[in-house]
Protein backbone atom coordinates (compact mmCIF):
# COMPACT_ATOMS: atom_id res chain seq x y z
CA UNK A 1 0.00 0.00 0.00
CA UNK A 2 2.68 2.56 0.58
CA UNK A 3 4.30 1.85 -2.99
CA UNK A 4 1.05 2.32 -4.26
CA UNK A 5 0.46 5.54 -2.23
CA UNK A 6 4.38 6.70 -3.15
CA UNK A 7 4.29 6.19 -6.57
CA UNK A 8 0.51 8.17 -6.29
CA UNK A 9 2.30 11.49 -5.07
CA UNK A 10 5.03 11.01 -7.05
CA UNK A 11 2.48 11.98 -9.76
CA UNK A 12 2.01 15.59 -9.78
CA UNK A 13 5.93 16.58 -9.60
CA UNK A 14 7.30 14.33 -12.91
CA UNK A 15 3.95 15.64 -14.68
CA UNK A 16 4.96 18.85 -13.72
CA UNK A 17 8.49 18.16 -14.97
CA UNK A 18 7.86 16.67 -17.72
CA UNK A 19 5.53 19.29 -19.22
CA UNK A 20 8.17 22.20 -18.51
CA UNK A 21 11.08 20.10 -19.80
CA UNK A 22 8.81 19.41 -22.84
CA UNK A 23 7.65 23.35 -23.26
CA UNK A 24 11.14 24.49 -22.86
CA UNK A 25 12.40 21.84 -25.96
CA UNK A 26 8.82 22.44 -28.20
CA UNK A 27 6.45 25.02 -26.53
CA UNK A 28 3.15 25.03 -28.11
CA UNK A 29 2.00 27.14 -31.01
CA UNK A 30 -0.78 29.61 -30.04
CA UNK A 31 -3.20 28.34 -32.25
CA UNK A 32 -2.95 24.60 -31.12
CA UNK A 33 -5.54 22.78 -29.15
CA UNK A 34 -3.34 20.92 -27.27
CA UNK A 35 -1.99 21.51 -23.39
CA UNK A 36 -0.80 24.79 -22.90
CA UNK A 37 -0.67 27.77 -20.61
CA UNK A 38 -3.94 29.49 -21.78
CA UNK A 39 -5.10 32.72 -19.88
CA UNK A 40 -5.94 35.97 -20.80
CA UNK A 41 -2.59 37.82 -20.42
CA UNK A 42 -1.26 34.60 -22.39
CA UNK A 43 -3.15 35.34 -25.41
CA UNK A 44 -3.11 38.59 -26.19
CA UNK A 45 0.09 38.20 -28.77
CA UNK A 46 2.24 35.95 -30.29
CA UNK A 47 5.01 37.36 -27.45
CA UNK A 48 3.12 36.86 -24.95
CA UNK A 49 2.39 33.94 -25.45
CA UNK A 50 6.05 32.80 -25.91
CA UNK A 51 6.99 34.73 -22.95
CA UNK A 52 4.49 32.85 -21.11
CA UNK A 53 5.29 29.46 -22.01
CA UNK A 54 9.36 30.14 -21.71
CA UNK A 55 8.72 31.52 -18.23
CA UNK A 56 6.12 28.64 -17.12
CA UNK A 57 8.92 26.20 -18.61
CA UNK A 58 11.36 27.34 -16.56
CA UNK A 59 9.79 27.40 -13.48
CA UNK A 60 7.56 24.03 -13.98
CA UNK A 61 11.48 22.31 -14.22
CA UNK A 62 12.38 23.98 -11.09
CA UNK A 63 9.22 23.58 -9.25
CA UNK A 64 9.11 19.69 -10.70
CA UNK A 65 12.28 18.86 -9.57
CA UNK A 66 12.01 20.53 -5.75
CA UNK A 67 8.67 19.34 -5.46
CA UNK A 68 9.78 15.65 -6.44
CA UNK A 69 12.56 15.88 -3.89
CA UNK A 70 10.41 16.99 -1.16
CA UNK A 71 7.74 14.44 -1.45
CA UNK A 72 10.02 11.76 -2.20
CA UNK A 73 12.04 13.14 1.56
CA UNK A 74 8.31 13.49 3.72
CA UNK A 75 7.28 10.54 2.09
CA UNK A 76 10.38 8.70 3.58
CA UNK A 77 10.51 10.63 6.71
CA UNK A 78 6.61 10.00 7.40
CA UNK A 79 6.02 6.52 6.38
CA UNK A 80 4.50 5.01 9.59
CA UNK A 81 2.06 7.72 9.12
CA UNK A 82 1.47 8.02 5.47
CA UNK A 83 -2.21 7.36 4.83
CA UNK A 84 -2.61 10.76 7.57
CA UNK A 85 -0.24 12.63 5.81
CA UNK A 86 -1.04 12.13 1.87
CA UNK A 87 -3.65 14.17 1.54
CA UNK A 88 -1.94 17.15 2.61
CA UNK A 89 1.12 16.41 0.95
CA UNK A 90 -1.10 16.22 -2.66
CA UNK A 91 -2.94 19.65 -1.68
CA UNK A 92 0.39 21.05 -0.69
CA UNK A 93 2.09 20.59 -4.13
CA UNK A 94 -1.14 21.34 -6.06
CA UNK A 95 -1.61 25.04 -4.18
CA UNK A 96 2.01 25.27 -5.59
CA UNK A 97 1.10 24.43 -8.57
CA UNK A 98 -2.04 27.11 -8.71
CA UNK A 99 0.44 29.64 -7.55
CA UNK A 100 3.17 29.37 -10.56
CA UNK A 101 0.18 30.17 -12.39
CA UNK A 102 -0.13 33.64 -10.62
CA UNK A 103 3.50 34.10 -10.28
CA UNK A 104 3.34 33.97 -14.54
CA UNK A 105 0.57 36.03 -15.10
CA UNK A 106 2.22 38.29 -12.67
CA UNK A 107 5.37 38.29 -14.93
CA UNK A 108 2.43 39.02 -17.93
CA UNK A 109 1.54 42.01 -16.05
CA UNK A 110 4.72 43.75 -15.30
CA UNK A 111 6.12 43.16 -18.81
CA UNK A 112 3.41 43.55 -20.65
CA UNK A 113 0.40 46.31 -21.79
CA UNK A 114 -3.03 45.62 -22.14
CA UNK A 115 -2.71 45.48 -25.74
CA UNK A 116 0.42 42.60 -25.63
CA UNK A 117 3.05 45.36 -26.62
CA UNK A 118 6.52 44.93 -24.01
CA UNK A 119 6.37 47.56 -22.05
CA UNK A 120 10.26 49.53 -21.87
Amino acid sequence: MYAACFILTMLPPILILCVGIIWKVSPPKMDSKGLAYRTALSTRSEETWSFAHRHCSKLWIRLGIVLGLVTALLMWFFRDQYLNFILWLLAGQMVFFCLSAFLVDLLLKNGFDEHGNKLI
